[in-house]
């Protein structure tokens, strides 16, 4: 599929683009992996680990998104995002 993808007369090119797009926007966004690497120690240390550990704006903002939506919401969302 990637190498039809890079084909302009593919019927997944307007989709690869639209992916590359989201994948270059998040690495600009990203943070640094340090901020990960603090966050997983405090998981290991702690007493009472939390199930789970939320590290960046990014990843807050998706999570509470997700909260505040129904599944067919979130999922819309997404592929509004992706220009589907």
């Amino acid at each position: 599929m990637a190498a039809s993808a890079n084909n302009d007369n593919s019927p997944y090119r307007q989709f690869t683009n639209n992916i590359l797009e989201v994948f270059k926007q998040a690495a600009q966004n990203s943070i640094h992996p340090s901020e990960v690497a603090k966050v997983i120690l405090q998981g290991v240390k702690a007493d009472n680990p939390d199930f789970r550990y939320v590290v960046g704006k990014d990843a807050a903002t998706i999570l509470e998104a997700r909260r505040n939506m129904s599944d067919v919401e979130f999922q819309n969302s997404i592929k509004k995002q992706l220009n589907l």
